[in-house]
């Protein structure tokens, strides 16, 4: 069986750090956080080599995981390039990013590496090898044969061990891949605003958020799942006032918003998020073009308000 290393241990980087050793596939990890790495010995093999920066690496692995910063993966394929260079030759390196292509490891296959896109479609708000489990990974491989082949079959090595599976990313989601990347967004980080600003309401308004939210949230998020399925039929299930084109009920929520402390807060989080949301309204279908521009219009104009 091959062997991992990986560089980086924030939240992915250690998550896929720590599935790997329970499987004995991992051979090192790096990271040039005293603190990061400080927490990751609790959750790693105390024998497990762990490394403060690429040069104090000894040998590469058959496959070395990039799991920083998108901004940073270049920076770092290139620092591997340097210390390795045609140690490189015939191995894998990968980089985890949802919005960068293959291309930011050039430096790397420069030095005759093989290299790979391979993203978790997950959040990974804690850390924990549970969060692969079933999850989709999207794949970009080199183009040509034999380095193909060898890169999909270490990705399925990976991810397999890791318990998800591969999808191979197509062209035109690899010529738009920062909008691949936003719907996990939207799907992950501005659902948790969602929550929040729900739970945030909720206490404004005298009630305990643990007690009354999660059977809506269950709820909602049941009917999304649905509609899943149903996108593109115009019956994506969506209720509440927009849905209804219910302007009075509107106006009345953003009435009782102005008598809040933080008035302006809430009032402009829900104003842009009611505008988000009678936009994909009216393009499924569920509002009427005059109830789209009422609506939109008392949102913009409390929004100028505002201003």
């Amino acid at each position: 069986m091959q062997s991992f290393g990986v560089i980086g241990l924030g939240k992915l980087g250690l998550s896929m750090a720590i599935g790997l050793a329970a499987q004995g596939r991992l051979a090192w990890t790096m990271n040039r956080s005293t603190e990061q790495r400080n927490a990751a010995k609790f959750q790693l093999p105390p024998s497990l080599p762990m490394y403060n920066s690429i040069d104090a690496i000894p040998s590469p692995t058959p496959c070395t995981i990039i799991a920083v910063a998108d901004n940073a993966i270049e920076d770092v394929a290139g620092v591997l390039a340097q210390h390795f260079g045609n140690r490189l030759n015939d191995l894998v390196v990968l980089h985890c990013s949802g919005s960068k292509n293959r291309s930011v490891l050039a430096s790397c296959e420069a030095c005759g590496a093989i290299t790979l896109g391979l993203h978790p479609y997950q959040t990974f708000g804690i850390t924990t090898a549970k969060n692969f489990k079933d999850i989709v990974w999207g794949a970009e491989y080199p183009p040509i044969e034999p380095f193909r082949t060898i890169a999909e079959q270490f990705a399925q090595d990976l991810v397999y061990t890791l318990g998800g599976k591969i999808v191979a990313l197509s062209t035109q989601t690899l010529a738009h891949k920062p909008v691949y990347h936003a719907s996990a967004v939207f799907a992950a980080n501005y659902m948790n605003a969602l929550v929040g600003l729900a739970a945030q309401t909720a206490q404004y308004a005298g009630i305990e958020p643990a007690e009354f939210l999660p059977h809506i949230l269950r709820r909602a998020l049941e009917n999304a799942l649905t509609g899943l399925k149903q996108i593109g039929t115009g019956k994506f299930p969506l209720t509440g006032p927009i849905s209804r084109g219910d302007i009075s009920t509107l106006q009345e929520h953003i009435a009782h918003f102005r008598a809040l402390d933080d008035s302006s807060a809430i009032i402009r989080s829900y104003c842009h998020l009611g505008l988000a949301t009678v936009e994909f309204a009216f393009h499924q279908g569920i509002v009427s073009a005059s109830q789209y521009h009422a609506i939109t219009t008392l949102f913009q104009q409390e929004l100028s308000a505002l201003a």
